[in-house]
């Protein structure tokens, strides 16, 4: 979590990517003949897209609805990863109608043939395809009420625990369209009413805890956080939202304090260091805060906030910052996969 990636001066994303002749090009990139599992695995997120849509129009039989359907969740989750959302939307829309008849089979238990994680999928994207989240809401909780019906009337208790965790899961992403619309409150509200207990209960504690320090509610996040501990600690994380409400509470020091005696026990979590990072920025040690980030850079695979606010201090430190910016993108460019994250990133990233 990065306070400072999420600030109100962030400008918005885009889906612009570079073109060769603004970032250097990448070495071994692999053809888009190479097998959909390898780029998958190698980050080559935009190269999976392209090669599930041409296997689906030129190899894939149109009554093999399996295969059909497993070239459209990674078409569709590619382009969300590369974040080609409005993409991914429109193309969501062949979909048309889940719940009609024509996506059941004829066996007689009106087994539904589109995967349910691929039907989750599509129900986000409907709702940023037609612009309303309440789309979103509407279709979660229609899965739900399948997931109730399906967990009554089997008597399997694998399969119930199976529909149990689905049911949870749409909760959880009830809650996440209420924070993508601005309705934290909601969200928080939302959270606290789903009653799951155990490790779970600890998970949604957690969330709630996150979702009340994004609303500015101190108070709540330490109540929330409280609770959690009462019955397990884990150190990195439960520190870790510690320090965050420290940091929510405008209490700098202390935040730093906390961060660093994270960092010396999780050196190599990446997370830690650059709320470290931008904690030291928000008391004015700007200069740790920019090698504290580029080290970062160079000891960890870079992902999209510390990229940002790496780019952030740059420009807080020079007006020739898009010289750095480059030298950035230029050495995030030749860095080798490993499958960890996507190769991509948007000229945003780099605030350029």
């Amino acid at each position: 979590m990065a306070f400072l990636s999420t600030a109100s001066h962030r400008i918005p994303r885009s889906s612009r990517f570079y073109r060769p002749t603004t970032l250097p090009q990448r070495p071994n990139i692999p053809s888009v003949a190479t097998p959909i599992d390898t780029l998958l695995l190698s980050g080559h997120y935009r190269l999976a897209a392209i090669a599930a849509a041409r296997n689906l129009v030129t190899s894939t039989p149109p009554t093999d609805y399996t295969t059909l359907f497993h070239l459209l969740h990674i078409r569709l989750a590619c382009l969300c990863l590369i974040n080609e959302h409005a993409l991914a939307a429109q193309e969501a829309k062949v979909f048309g109608d889940l719940n009609s008849s024509f996506y059941y089979s004829d066996d007689g238990r009106g087994t539904h043939l589109v995967p349910w994680e691929l039907r989750v999928l599509v129900v986000r994207l409907a709702a940023l395809g037609y612009g309303e989240w309440r789309k979103g809401v509407m279709g979660y909780y229609e899965l739900a009420r399948e997931c109730r019906e399906h967990f009554t009337k089997t008597e399997d208790e694998g399969e119930k625990g199976v529909w149990s965790a689905r049911l949870r899961d749409c909760g959880i992403r009830v809650a996440n369209v209420l924070v993508e619309m601005g309705d934290l409150e909601g969200a928080g509200r939302h959270l606290a009413g789903l009653g799951a207990t155990g490790d779970e209960g600890r998970d949604v504690k957690l969330m709630e805890t996150l979702v009340w320090l994004r609303l500015g509610d101190v108070t709540a996040a330490r109540r929330c956080l409280a609770d959690v501990s009462e019955s397990h600690v884990e150190d990195l994380l439960d520190g870790t939202l510690q320090a965050l409400i420290h940091l929510a509470d405008s209490d700098y020091t202390s935040a730093v304090l906390a961060f660093e005696a994270l960092r010396d026990k999780y050196p190599s979590d990446a997370m830690v260091s650059q709320n470290l990072a931008v904690c030291l920025l928000y008391m004015g040690r700007i200069a740790e805060a920019k090698t504290l980030l580029q080290e970062l850079v160079g000891e960890s695979q870079p992902f999209h906030s510390l990229v940002f606010n790496l780019s952030t201090i740059f420009e807080l430190c020079t007006e020739r910052n898009r010289d750095s910016k480059m030298g950035l993108a230029s050495r995030i460019a030749t860095r080798k996969a490993d499958g960890s994250v996507g190769w991509e990133m948007s000229n945003v990233d780099f605030k350029l």
